[in-house]
């Protein structure tokens, strides 16, 4: 009887594939980051650590489990898996603290206005003047949406700011380190108590565009917004205004609608906006934790055990 087929066509660690080779023997590996692998297996592929093009999937008639290198989960995947019976996991749980780091340091960046000092460093500009527009973020609220794992490493973060911590999630269920937990129909009542709003929400069709005009224009004015979930909860649209008019004070943006971000996107040169490439969760991407998840899912999957970051196709994380 042939083994089954594992297709790796994510990134691992150098040297990390024959090791998972040797640990497995009762699969055949194969490296499909080279395309033409991926062309002469991808039909009896059996698991997938990747994410294979979603049109493919029904050429993959053997596809029973998509591991995913990733926390996020792309919106199209969900329909196509989950009428096709195909198991989805993906990195969920991996990411809260590097990712939570990430925010608190452009939160940090934009309350000490520390932006404009780095602008004058290269200019060799010594102006104390940048000290008018900075804040304390001690005694603030910080208004989070999304409790998962990265949601509530920021909250962890804020709490030890010295900040209340506000919330929002599918329902109301306490969450620890969080004052107060709103279910998301109260959404404006919440964002209408921030000083500061972290966006840390996985992209459902729930959540798609939540963020739009009258959510801003329900935030404080002098608010400052950090997104490092997706761009395409906010309506960028409205963001911009919102940063235009000044009613957000600041922007802290690893995320984008559109990525790469467009050379001629007005977010490049905004003195009040700070642009990160989407990479908040890279230290966990380059790193072997990801690939040492996919063990442990692979010895679980054998075993007939329950897996670590299972997909809910249904709600789309």
């Amino acid at each position: 009887m042939a083994k089954p087929r594992i297709l790796v066509s994510a990134w691992l660690p150098d040297g990390l594939l024959p090791q998972l080779a040797a640990r497995f023997p009762a699969y055949d590996w194969t490296d499909a980051r080279d395309p033409a692998a991926f062309e002469q297996y991808h039909a009896a592929a059996t698991i997938v650590y990747g994410l294979p093009p979603v049109a493919r999937l029904p050429e993959m008639t053997a596809l029973r489990w998509i591991q995913l290198p990733w926390a996020g989960v792309p919106p199209e995947l969900c329909p196509a898996a989950q009428a096709r019976n195909i198991t989805v996991t993906n990195l969920a749980g991996l990411y809260g603290p590097s990712i939570a780091e990430h925010a608190f340091a452009l939160l940090t960046t934009l309350s000490r206005n520390l932006h404009a000092a780095l602008r004058n460093q290269a200019q060799r500009r010594w102006d104390r003047g940048v000290a008018k527009q900075m804040i304390d973020l001690h005694g603030r609220t910080l208004a989070v949406i999304g409790l998962g794992d990265v949601g509530r490493g920021i909250a962890r973060l804020g709490r030890a700011y010295g900040m209340r911590v506000v919330g929002c999630r599918r329902t109301d269920a306490p969450t620890p380190g969080v004052d107060q937990v709103y279910p998301c129909k109260e959404l404006r009542a919440m964002l209408g108590e921030a000083d500061v709003v972290a966006v840390a929400a996985p992209l459902t069709a729930a959540t798609a565009g939540m963020l739009g005009a009258d959510e801003f224009a329900a935030m404080k004015c002098g608010v400052l917004y950090v997104n490092v979930s997706r761009g395409a909860i906010a309506q960028e649209a409205a963001l911009l205004d919102a940063l235009q008019r000044g009613h957000v004070a600041g922007a802290g943006l690893d995320v984008f609608a559109v990525e790469p971000l467009p050379p001629e996107h007005p977010f490049w040169t905004m003195p009040q906006v700070i642009v990160s490439p989407h990479y908040s969760g890279e230290t966990v991407n380059q790193s072997a934790r990801p690939a040492e998840r996919f063990a442990r899912n692979l010895a679980a999957w054998a075993d007939g055990r329950e897996l670590e970051g299972l997909v809910n196709l249904a709600a789309g994380y």
